[in-house]
């Protein structure tokens, strides 16, 4: 007789060890090294039965990307309760993301400018299934935010409050948010030729010029 078919947690416990193994790739190879079967290998388990839970590489590792957000996720948990406004929490957000992204900049890269083989927000929705936990921002904006996928949508679901506002008119909403993006694009591709702490933290200062540059000067 065989076995029952798996339940949701259990599919999810799964899942969460394939990714674990993928991060474990990625921290100790780099994300370019990853395979599908160097992961089965890693798990301790064939390729065959990654097969029944991804659909290919770029799912799993994409997937294993999403994990560099989780202390992200916990520090603008932590933090958007002491902001007053929408403009202290667009900035703060950005903040945080910066400091992050320019750390893993190979990571960022993949996850949110490289094509993907499904949309990015059904990877995103999928990861915040696995680990609900690390979705701890619970309402607002911010959460809107972190479900999206493409980071023009991401950055829009922030900016969007400002513009309710008042603070710049609303028909300067799109190109606000795709200079923002693009200008973010160029930082993060110098940081392949950077390291350091020093240097994560002057283009977290660049980015955040940017972008008080470009909000106050759309008034």
């Amino acid at each position: 007789m065989g076995r029952n078919r798996y339940t949701p947690q259990e599919r999810n416990k799964i899942t969460a060890t394939f990714i674990r193994c993928t991060r474990e790739i990625i921290d100790l190879e780099g994300i370019q090294q990853v395979s599908i079967r160097k992961v089965a290998q890693t798990a301790g388990l064939n390729s065959a039965t990654l097969y029944l839970y991804f659909d290919d590489a770029d799912e799993l590792i994409t997937l294993a990307s999403m994990s560099y957000l989780e202390n992200y996720c916990r520090t603008l948990a932590a933090d958007i309760p002491q902001l007053q406004s929408a403009y202290e929490i667009y900035l703060h957000t950005w903040k945080v993301f910066c400091l992050h992204a320019f750390s893993h900049p190979l990571i960022f890269n993949h996850l949110f400018f490289r094509p993907h083989s499904k949309p990015l927000e059904e990877t995103v929705l999928r990861y915040y299934e696995v680990y609900p936990s690390q979705l701890a921002v619970t309402d607002g904006p911010v959460r809107e935010m972190l479900l999206a996928g493409d980071l023009v949508t991401r950055n829009q679901k922030v900016l969007a409050p400002l513009a309710q506002e008042g603070f710049f008119p609303a028909e300067h909403l799109s190109l606000i948010n795709d200079l923002t993006i693009c200008y973010f694009r160029k930082l993060l591709e110098e940081c392949g030729t950077q390291a350091g702490t020093l240097a994560n933290q002057q283009q977290t200062e660049r980015m955040l010029a940017a972008i008080e540059f470009l909000t106050v000067n759309s008034k």
